[in-house]
């Protein structure tokens, strides 16, 4: 039987990985959270799924809990996001690197039977866009992080490199920018997701910054790393996930004809007076990831924006929506 062995399933894109993993027949997923919360996960996965409860922070429960589970793959995700890790540096510093540690030293013990580890890593790994002359950002570029939680990733990435060279499993690090839709409430870039429920609300919603900013949907995001795990892979690689980098004044723009398309009226959004500039890397370049993981999906920025309204209208006539933007988490 495969199991999936998952950090962070409860979150957006935990809860989007562990669903992938079972409509691709994974026949057991197991996650590992500190507290039980499946309101991200669709309700028909509930019972798919076994939760345990755990801190990625506690060595020796880590190492416990995957050593009786004995996966065949791991996807590390659980993190303390931007920008968090800068308020709360060494806190950060625990989840985002002890934390990742735990993970490896604990999948280096299951020896030949792990099969594959995949980490999740960040766009926030690179520096500015114009450091970056070509017309897409490709993995072999320098590093250059704008802020801690970068520099944890890079840590992380380098983590996954000295797993694969001791063990010789196959390790995957993917880098993301903006993940967007359903189940994202948290972090900075957040900001796209809390427009989209506060139209669906019908509230006023100003973006708080602006620029070309790379766009992931959920759905995709979880795809991506279950794909990762997966497909067939040998050897060490980072990866960007597949995404489609828009300006802000465009996903305005697609939000309100999208809108218009659903007949939702009166849709007050923009962008705040003074809003600073966008600090992350945008046009990521996915050729490589494609090449090695081909069932990576990609959804279209307008596609995206419908499910994610639709849902939100759910939710608001349920009277289950937070219209509100939490970038601090």
């Amino acid at each position: 039987m495969t199991t999936v062995f998952v950090t962070g399933p409860t979150g957006c894109i935990g809860a989007a990985t562990v669903q992938y993993l079972l409509d691709q027949g994974v026949q057991r997923v197991v996650g590992m959270s500190r507290r039980k919360d499946l309101s991200r996960l669709e309700p028909a996965y509930h019972d798919r799924f076994e939760f345990v409860e755990g801190d990625i922070t506690c060595r020796d429960q880590v190492e416990q809990l995957i050593t009786e589970v004995a996966p065949a793959s791991i996807i590390h995700l659980a993190a303390f996001q931007t920008p968090d890790c800068m308020s709360k540096p060494l806190q950060g510093m625990e989840v985002n690197v002890i934390g990742t540690r735990n993970v490896v030293q604990a999948a280096s013990r299951l020896g030949d039977r792990l099969e594959r580890l995949v980490l999740a890593s960040s766009s926030g790994v690179y520096g500015p866009r114009e450091m970056y002359p070509g017309e897409t950002v490709k993995t072999d570029v320098p590093y250059l992080p704008p802020n801690l939680y970068g520099y944890w990733k890079v840590c992380n990435e380098g983590m996954g490199q000295a797993f694969h060279r001791e063990t010789g499993i196959p390790t995957v690090s993917i880098r993301l920018s903006t993940c967007y839709g359903p189940g994202r409430d948290l972090g900075m870039t957040s900001a796209p997701t809390a427009m989209l429920k506060s139209v669906a609300a019908g509230e006023s919603f100003r973006m708080p910054y602006q620029g070309r900013e790379h766009f992931h949907f959920v759905s995709d995001v979880g795809a991506g790393f279950a794909e990762a795990a997966l497909a067939p892979f040998e050897g060490y690689g980072a990866f960007n996930l597949r995404g489609i980098t828009v300006h802000t004044e465009q996903l305005i723009a697609m939000i309100q004809q999208v809108a218009v398309e659903l007949g939702i009226d009166g849709v007050d959004v923009g962008i705040e007076s003074g809003a600073q500039g966008m600090p992350f890397v945008y046009d990521l370049d996915a050729e490589q990831s494609l090449a090695a993981f081909p069932k990576m999906p990609l959804t279209p920025i307008e596609e995206g924006i419908r499910r994610s309204l639709v849902a939100f209208q759910k939710l608001a006539e349920a009277g289950e929506l937070d219209a509100g933007y939490h970038p601090g988490g």
